[in-house]
């Protein structure tokens, strides 16, 4: 399997200068690289180029609305293109977006897509953040707001031009949009390596610090895009999951940006991470083993104006066992508990 790395951040927050970075190293060598730039004339890739032979542009479009359809044929592509020549196989595939894309879509179009997912699997969301705009960059724009919200490792760029306190501010606002990121500070990029070799998607249990409680902090107060995390022992069935991410989604539609879970399932293959992007709900990674000492599942959903009591009161749905029991709302799952259960 081909690890992809989702490359996103705002106009101007240093995503190439990372990138190239990267490539300059052994550890970047078997990589691919996808460039997407919002206008017809692009110029990102040129500078790749000369650091890897395995460069591809997507250009006249924003990849989050027009190009999804070449990302797919692009990497299929790739896949082939290295077999066929006798190289050595890819280890990673990097996706350089527009500073303006929505990372959603791009999610969606490449984790849906069963015939992808047969070769590629998802590494981390990595987004960019410009220290010295930064602030005001997520107060000013949803697009970066979201870039940062659902992403695995946050990268702080150009530590070197701006005040510790403008620093401090910053760090602050991004823990408190995104609590379970990784953030680290890279100045041109010499961070690159520890960044894109830590797989902190496929390891995303690693995400949620030791709670004081069973149920960590709701949404980030202040802001509309925030997260909700929870420890459970609840160990569902299939139908309780299915039914818990019907009741969700219709709850909160496209407020939901991303959901990731750790669980364990009464399934033939119990160790399961799960994986919601908006509304859909991808395919589950299978686990051999159970990966720390704390037996509980966790999950994390990340969205705009996430209601934490209600998300809270909603686990009870990974309990039902009656595929037939599909409660649009809490009332009806609190009234299937009284008639069925208890009747």
């Amino acid at each position: 399997m081909i690890a992809f790395d989702l490359l996103t951040g705002f106009l101007g927050s240093g995503k190439t200068t990372l990138l190239n970075a990267f490539l300059r190293i052994e550890a970047g060598q078997d990589t691919a690289v996808i460039v997407n730039e919002f206008g017809a004339i692009g110029l990102d890739q040129l500078q790749y180029k000369e650091l890897s032979e395995d460069v591809y542009l997507l250009d006249n479009g924003c990849l989050c609305c027009t190009v999804t359809h070449s990302l797919r044929e692009t990497l299929l592509e790739i896949k082939d293109l290295t077999h066929r020549l006798g190289r050595p196989a890819l280890k990673r595939v990097v996706i350089e977006t527009t500073g303006l894309a929505d990372p959603l879509p791009v999610m969606h179009a490449l984790l849906g897509d069963k015939s992808l997912m047969k070769h590629f699997r998802l590494g981390q969301v990595i987004a960019t953040v410009d220290a010295v705009q930064g602030l005001q960059q997520l107060q000013a724009h949803l697009e970066s707001r979201k870039q940062a919200g659902v992403a695995e490792h946050l990268v702080i760029t150009k530590t070197d031009m701006t005040q510790p306190h403008a620093l401090m501010a910053l760090k602050q606002q991004l823990l408190q949009l995104n609590p379970y990121a990784r953030i680290t500070e890279s100045v041109a990029g010499q961070a690159a390596a520890s960044i894109f070799t830590t797989d902190l998607n496929n390891n995303m249990f690693k995400l949620l610090p030791q709670p004081l409680n069973d149920q960590l902090a709701g949404p980030s107060h202040g802001a509309d895009i925030g997260s909700w995390s929870v420890y459970t022992d609840i160990r569902p069935t299939w139908v309780g999951i299915a039914a818990w991410w019907h009741l969700i989604t219709l709850k909160f539609g496209h407020q939901l940006l991303r959901c990731k879970g750790l669980l364990r399932v009464n399934d033939v293959k119990p160790f399961v991470l799960i994986q919601g992007v908006g509304k859909v709900f991808h395919s589950p990674s299978y686990l051999q083993a159970w990966p720390d000492a704390d037996s509980r599942g966790r999950i994390v959903c990340i969205g705009q104006n996430l209601d934490a009591k209600w998300l809270q009161a909603s686990l009870k749905a990974l309990t039902l066992t009656d595929s037939a029991c599909r409660p649009r709302n809490l009332e009806e799952l609190d009234e299937w508990f009284s008639t069925t259960v208890f009747a």
